[in-house]
């Protein structure tokens, strides 16, 4: 895989697509069974295996985002900075209705070399089911007292949003391609955001 962006690598969290997509696929697994019915467990189970099956025909690219997209959600918030982050994320839908508001306490990305085995957290956290209907949406971030990026700690951005079961919003804080210091990025996979 020749993909160098940052981006990619931290959900990757290695550097070879022979372990990327077997931790990837253990990633979604581990989410899978962590949370939801268990009808919606059974169908992502299911829906890995088939991604996984799918490995020795497809492309890197197409693994990597099947498998990516069964670990991220609706809004996906990406910490590349060196500290922890604090603060809170808030989503306003078409109908002015918020549709998400959380705090977060949002980890550094580790580096490949000082992953910890028993820590799960690697500066991202999802939010599943947030889209009501495609429209224009108002992202908004607000990192609390001692939490700055790049001396910014708010940031907020309109986005438009057509397919409600497809696109993602991922919101990179400190991230080195980006103009801002706290980026908005639509997409439909992993992909979509490294290329953004």
């Amino acid at each position: 895989m020749q993909n160098d962006s940052r981006f990619s690598k931290q959900i990757l969290n290695v550097r070879d697509i022979d372990i990327a997509c077997p931790l990837i696929l253990y990633m979604a697994l581990h989410q899978t069974l962590a949370s939801g019915s268990n009808s919606t467990k059974r169908r992502r189970f299911l829906a890995a295996c088939g991604v996984g099956l799918l490995g020795s025909t497809a492309g890197c690219t197409t693994i990597v985002d099947r498998l990516a997209d069964l670990a991220l959600g609706d809004v996906n918030l990406f910490n590349e900075t060196e500290n922890v982050l604090t603060g809170t994320v808030t989503i306003t839908g078409p109908g002015d209705e918020t549709v998400l508001s959380e705090s977060f306490e949002l980890p550094p990305e580790s580096d490949d070399d000082d992953t910890d085995e028993n820590n799960d957290e690697d500066g991202v956290t999802a939010y599943e089911d947030v889209w009501t209907e495609p429209g224009t949406y108002e992202a908004s971030v607000e990192l609390d007292g001692d939490s700055e990026v790049q001396r910014e700690s708010t940031a907020s951005e309109s986005i438009s949003i057509d397919d409600t079961s497809e696109e993602m919003l991922a919101i990179a804080f400190g991230m080195e391609e980006a103009d801002d210091a706290i980026g908005f990025i639509v997409g439909e996979s992993l992909s979509d955001f490294a290329q953004a």
